[in-house]
């Protein structure tokens, strides 16, 4: 049986939702995707289909008789993109036992405001952990669509719940290049490559802002040869022995040569795995990503089944799109909170990005 919270007053829908509001900002700004997607509208439907125009250069105007008809003009291949959009959830309980801690409380010799701060700290936490995990996850799955021109969702980063597989985003092969030499080996020449993608993508009328690059690929280059030398050629540091590589000469030197510069993407997400944490890399760290300016893509998002049919006993709030749900059972006794998120993100510019695959030599 579902009944109300044991936060009372604290956890009505008015208060809950105040939190999250009043957090929002600095919640927001913890996760990546919100920086490169913008929401798609709310379906009912758990399916999206996301009408995808294949990006090309525009035609010049034609010089024409002023008498004349104008000329027609082809339009760029649409490709439907469709698939099923997967429900995130996760729930955190109060049992017993954590429960008589904070009623202990009650007894020690403090005000009952300090009482009561400790009690909306609790809350607080739950709230807003439950509340993020679907940035987490959706953070995930970014990384990996920008780093893969895919995303995986497998027992590996997913191992509490289902696996649909990899999911291919759309990508042409050709927007996967090969290196001269792979990246590991001594004799490679990483500015040569990545001057390679920049003028082939050219021919095409692409350009880049960035050059996204993983930190322990980034430590791994910049002690390459070919790199010493031509950061050495560039700042001329003469006789100083003790001259060495930066990030900041490095893309100074790019961006002196017409290249974008690096953008080092050191991110790690954590899964559980018979409730231990489990730390997966969601960036592919062989793949050094080219990226256009501007947004990437969009989330794609159905509302849940609760919002259109709540359940009685339980208060809801929204942190964004995403569902927050808090209740309490009686059989057995524990107090929950839940998340639920219907949503996967599309990368509608993925036309306009480029991946070197720096393990992978032509």
């Amino acid at each position: 049986m579902i009944v109300a919270s044991i936060f009372g007053q604290l956890a009505s829908r008015q208060n809950l939702q105040a939190m999250l509001d009043n957090s929002e900002q600095v919640l927001f700004g913890r996760s990546a995707w919100r920086n490169y997607l913008d929401w798609s509208l709310p379906t009912n439907e758990l399916t999206f289909e996301t009408v995808i125009g294949r990006s090309r250069l525009e035609s010049a105007a034609s010089i024409v008789d002023p008498d004349s008809r104008a000329p027609m003009r082809s339009r760029g291949k649409l490709e439907l993109f469709s698939g099923k959009i997967p429900t995130m959830k996760e729930a955190f309980n109060l049992n017993q036992t954590d429960y008589r801690a904070l009623l202990a409380l009650q007894n020690l010799p403090i005000s009952d405001q300090a009482k009561k701060t400790e009690l909306i700290r609790k809350l607080y936490d739950d709230v807003t952990v439950a509340a993020t995990s679907t940035d987490r996850r959706l953070d995930m799955m970014f990384w990996q669509g920008v780093s893969t021109f895919s995303i995986d969702i497998s027992l590996t980063n997913n191992p509490d719940g289902v696996a649909f597989g990899s999911v291919p985003l759309g990508a042409d092969p050709s927007q996967l290049r090969p290196v001269s030499v792979v990246w590991d080996n001594t004799d490679a020449d990483p500015f040569k490559d990545i001057n390679d993608v920049v003028n082939y993508a050219a021919s095409l009328g692409r350009s880049f802002a960035e050059i996204w690059i993983e930190n322990s690929t980034w430590l791994n280059i910049k002690n390459l040869a070919k790199v010493k030398s031509a950061i050495s050629g560039y700042m001329n540091p003469g006789s100083n022995k003790n001259f060495v590589v930066t990030l900041d000469t490095v893309n100074s030197f790019l961006v002196a040569n017409g290249l974008p510069a690096f953008k080092l993407i050191n991110v790690r997400n954590a899964v559980e795995k018979d409730g231990k944490q489990v730390i997966v890399n969601p960036f592919k760290k062989e793949n050094v990503v080219f990226v256009p300016a501007g947004k990437l893509g969009t989330v794609h998002n159905a509302i849940t089944i609760e919002e259109l049919e709540p359940v009685d006993g339980i208060t809801y709030a929204k942190y964004d799109r995403t569902l927050i749900k808090k209740y309490r059972t009686n059989n057995p006794w524990l107090e929950y909170t839940e998340v639920e998120l219907n949503a996967f993100p599309a990368l509608e510019a993925i036309d306009s990005i480029y991946i070197l695959q720096t393990n992978i030599a032509a």
